[in-house]
């Protein structure tokens, strides 16, 4: 299983919005597998209201698996693998998902606002897999390089970001010396004033 890193912009106000709610959110890369997503699913049956998952598996023209619990966001991008996707609880009563494709539309990238008539303010909530692609300059650049780096939020959105990052750093892992893929998460998430809400040293699985 992956290990998983979230990040929050306003976070005292984040735990109270998500408390207020009772938002269950399970997070996983499947490594291209229907069996894992399959049993991702059955194990979130009436415990998850948000699954997030990475390397998620498609066939042709994206289309993936279907739930009779849960609805499938997904980036609405042709011709490429999409490699991120969001499931909703159908019985989702005290909040709202919206797709917000007119922040980021990536095959390696989404986003979707989460909102209830209880608290005014939305949460952003972002889906990373952190791939390698080669741009129009054929520069190597990483998902957080290409597209969360572009993403500039306002002091007052409240956000969070769960993700595969293959990222190292010391601030989410003592043990970490060597630092890996880091520079431009580093960058954006001082930028947003963004705090840790896992524990560090503690791989979320």
């Amino acid at each position: 299983m992956s290990s998983t890193v979230e990040m929050s912009q306003n976070n005292a106000n984040d735990e109270n919005f998500a408390n207020t709610l009772n938002i269950q959110i399970l997070q996983h890369n499947c490594a291209r597998s229907t069996q894992i997503i399959h049993a991702c699913m059955k194990f979130v049956k009436n415990k998850t209201n948000i699954v997030i998952l990475q390397e998620s598996w498609m066939r042709d023209e994206n289309i993936t698996i279907s739930h009779s619990s849960f609805i499938c966001i997904k980036s609405n991008v042709q011709n490429t693998y999409v490699k991120v996707l969001i499931f909703v609880t159908k019985n989702a009563k005290k909040f709202t998902c919206t797709s917000r494709s007119d922040i980021v539309n990536s095959e390696d990238m989404q986003a979707i606002s989460i909102a209830n008539n209880k608290v005014q303010k939305r949460i952003l909530l972002f889906n990373i897999y952190n791939e390698k692609l080669q741009n129009t300059d054929n520069e190597q650049l990483y998902m957080i390089e290409r597209e969360l780096a572009k993403v500039m939020l306002n002091s007052e959105q409240k956000v969070s970001i769960i993700k595969d990052f293959n990222a190292h750093h010391s601030w989410w892992n003592a043990k970490i010396s060597n630092f890996i893929r880091m520079k431009a998460l580093i960058k954006w998430v001082n930028l947003h004033k963004c705090n840790l809400i896992n524990t560090s040293d503690i791989n979320k699985y």
